[in-house]
């Protein structure tokens, strides 16, 4: 009973391994030969049974157990040329391989291979014809020949298959040699058979050993289901064993020993205990060995969804390109135990950051090789040796995951063997292309974070060029405005003086003092003295301008009667507006007007900029020019205002009017040697007194300026101008 069990767990569990291992990856040819030497050896196991125990068909199953072996070894040759890596890589071999196969299974099928079987104290001993020599031959060749293929395998073979590759031929080995002793040396030698019913029990050795190199290192990738299987398959084992030695070797024999064939019920009713107590023990047992087996293999376990959210919430809390990629990095090898990770970032294939945990720094050379790697993910496995496996091999990579959206090619992460020294498996591969999915959308957002930051910093840099040369040329303006303020405030100074002794000469001859004037040299001299007030008002204009810039300008109050004041401009100026074929007049209102606290030279010079502007701008049309100067009291505030029917100030143009040195297009083209003062002046000056100014204008339809000036006005003192300018004229 105990043999017929060892027999049954063998063939289940070579079944189920090589069922595991072609489900896994049919496609693989290292796969496929491994599953059918698996069914080889289950088959053998069976027939080895069959031919012991079932006697009278047992020279059948004796010749089916060696064509189960011929097959086997013919399986396992093939399974070892293929890996981890392929050895001989022409085809032919296989194919010459199974073609010996065939026929040496053939060959021990006929009678002259085995001609009988005799039976000797319940076992069978086969009597070998002349073709049983083939079978000698053809069996030491492939052991000899797989020995070769093992050797240049693992010398071929990486560092990290070399563990996997170790455990494997172990187990293949040491069934080899035991089964070989037990099957073919001992009957050879002692003529009996009797240890042959063992053989196939030395296959759990190759089960055992392959069963911890896919769980410890990830062979054939199918560690989930072994892990599972080898406790459920130690539990069942447990059970039976506890199972068979209680019932048949205890109970049955002596306890309840008797020499009936027919069980008795005091037996049957403790087999049924015992079922029932084994039952209720198989859980408490399953969890055992699954605890023992996830302690010693499962070393590296961890739970997917946890590590995904992990190194999400990691990304979510970096967007600097170096920070997000180096946090990362380190999440990815803490969690998932591997040795180094690495982030490439590239733009355009040039490198932008790399996190150097597998190496301190990429070369050139090392930095094309990593883009020859491609857009898809690219793993070394047991038999791939393409150009790019080797490529990884060179760089010490095990796993490159393309970085990359539906907008741009990002970079690689770059992975290299766990920490184990195991492969990874399905389970790794998807949640590392999770991972590298939600990098690549981090990734692109910190790009562009990366460019925004770089486009600010370059902007920034730039306006701090361009505000230095601002600056610089500012700076330089300022001793420019300031050189041409002391220019004009010295050359008016200089300017009056002669000035005043033409305005004084002048005003003499037109007053009759050197004699009486014809008509003719009383004109000639009106046209000069008008010239000369108007040059001296030019003057003043810019001494005052001169003064606001070099902060001198203040008003000085006096009573004054701003309807003589009026009037005395007005008939200064009206010799000018005969000249230009222009109309002027008055209109004052009233009789009396209150007496206003202003400064008077100020004053005097607003009115008089204001109508000398009517009367040049006033386009003669059909009719002639008109300027009306009206004097008014309303309410609480006296206004003046002068009105026009000249060319009037384009709409565009008139938020700027009042502004120093501005002249509107129509008017240049009026009167090209204006100043661009006048009225900066009447701004500054009507405002300072407390009062508001008055505009009005139709282009092509006349204009009104003037002023409304509160009769109780606030004016603006400034003592600091007025020091100032008698600090400058004390020097």
């Amino acid at each position: 009973m105990l043999l017929l069990t060892g027999v049954l767990l063998v063939f289940i569990s070579n079944i189920i391994l090589g069922i595991f291992v072609l489900i896994n990856n049919p496609r693989n040819i290292s796969n496929r030969y491994f599953a059918l030497m698996c069914i080889g050896l289950s088959s053998w196991s069976i027939f080895n049974y069959l031919a012991d125990f079932n006697l009278d068909n047992s020279l059948l199953w004796s010749r089916l157990s060696f064509l189960a072996i011929v097959l086997s070894l013919a399986f396992l040759l093939m399974f070892l040329n293929n890996f981890p890596i392929r050895v001989i890589k022409t085809k032919l071999v296989e194919l010459l391989t199974l073609i010996m196969a065939i026929i040496i299974g053939i060959v021990s099928l006929l009678p002259n291979f085995i001609t009988g079987v005799e039976i000797k104290n319940q076992v069978s001993n086969v009597k070998t014809g002349d073709l049983y020599n083939l079978f000698l031959v053809y069996f030491v060749a492939a052991i000899v020949i797989s020995m070769v293929i093992i050797i240049f395998s693992f010398k071929r073979s990486s560092k990290k298959d070399r563990p996997r590759v170790v455990f494997l031929i172990s187990g293949i080995l040491i069934m080899t040699v035991l089964a070989s002793i037990t099957n073919l040396i001992l009957p050879l030698i002692t003529g009996n058979n009797y240890y042959a019913k063992f053989g196939s029990l030395f296959t759990l050795f190759f089960v055992a050993l392959t069963a911890y190199a896919i769980i410890k290192h990830s062979l054939f990738d199918i560690r989930a289901v072994v892990v599972r299987s080898f406790a459920y398959i130690f539990s069942i084992m447990t059970i039976a064993i506890v199972y068979a030695f209680i019932a048949f070797g205890v109970l049955g024999r002596f306890i309840f020993s008797s020499g009936n064939v027919q069980v008795p019920l005091q037996q049957q009713f403790a087999n049924t205990i015992l079922a029932v107590a084994l039952a209720f023990s198989f859980q408490p047992i399953r969890r055992f060995f699954e605890r023992v087996s996830n302690r010693i293999f499962y070393r590296d376990r961890y739970d997917a969804q946890a590590v995904i959210d992990d190194i999400g919430r990691a990304m979510a809390s970096e967007i600097k390109i170096n920070l997000l990629c180096n946090k990362v990095a380190s999440e990815i090898m803490n969690k998932l135990n591997i040795s180094a990770a690495d982030i490439v970032v590239l733009q355009k294939n040039e490198l932008i950051y790399f996190t150097k945990n597998i190496k301190a720094k990429l070369n050139e050379n090392e930095i094309k090789d990593i883009y020859e790697l491609g857009n898809r993910t690219i793993y070394i496995d047991d038999t791939n040796s393409s150009s790019k496996i080797k490529l990884m091999r060179s760089l010490n990579i095990s796993l490159s995951v393309p970085l990359r959206t539906k907008n741009s090619f990002l970079g690689y992460l770059i992975l290299t063997e766990k920490q184990s020294g195991s492969t990874y498996n399905s389970q790794d591969i998807k949640t590392i292309k999770i991972i590298s999915n939600e990098l690549s959308v981090a990734l692109e957002n910190a790009k562009a974070f990366m460019e925004i930051q770089n486009f600010n910093e370059t902007l920034q840099d730039r306006i701090n060029k361009a505000t230095k040369s601002l600056q610089k040329a500012n700076a330089q303006l300022k001793e420019l405005d300031e050189a041409k303020d002391e220019f004009i405030s010295m050359a008016s100074h200089q300017l009056r003086t002669p000035l005043t002794t033409v305005k004084g000469y002048v005003s003499m001859l037109d007053e009759g003092d050197f004699g009486k004037l014809t008509n003719e040299q009383k004109q000639s001299v009106d046209l000069a003295l008008d010239g000369s007030n108007r040059m001296a008002r030019l003057i003043d204009d810019l001494l005052n301008v001169s003064r606001m810039e070099a902060g001198k300008f203040y008003i000085e109050p006096t009573k004054v009667d701003l309807i003589k004041l009026v009037q005395e401009e007005l008939n200064l100026l009206q010799t000018m507006a005969k000249s230009k074929k222009v109309s002027l007049s008055a209109k004052l209102h009233i009789n009396k007007l209150h007496a206003l606290n202003l400064d008077e030279n100020k004053t005097r010079q607003v009115v008089m900029n204001l109508i000398d502007n009517a009367i040049h701008y006033s386009e003669p049309p059909k009719g002639g020019g008109r300027v009306e100067v009206s004097l008014a009291e309303k309410e609480s505030e006296v206004i003046f205002k002068v009105i026009d029917n000249g060319i009037g100030v384009p709409k565009d143009q008139q938020s700027k009017l009042f502004t120093k040195m501005f002249r509107a297009r129509n008017a240049k083209e009026i009167r090209p040697d204006g100043t661009g003062l006048g009225l900066f002046l009447v701004k500054r000056v009507v405002e300072d007194q407390g009062g508001r100014l008055i505009f009005e204008s139709k282009p092509g339809k006349g204009s009104v300026f003037g002023f409304a000036m509160p009769i109780h006005n606030k004016i603006k003192i400034d003592n600091t101008a007025k020091r100032n300018l008698n600090k400058g004229s004390s020097k």
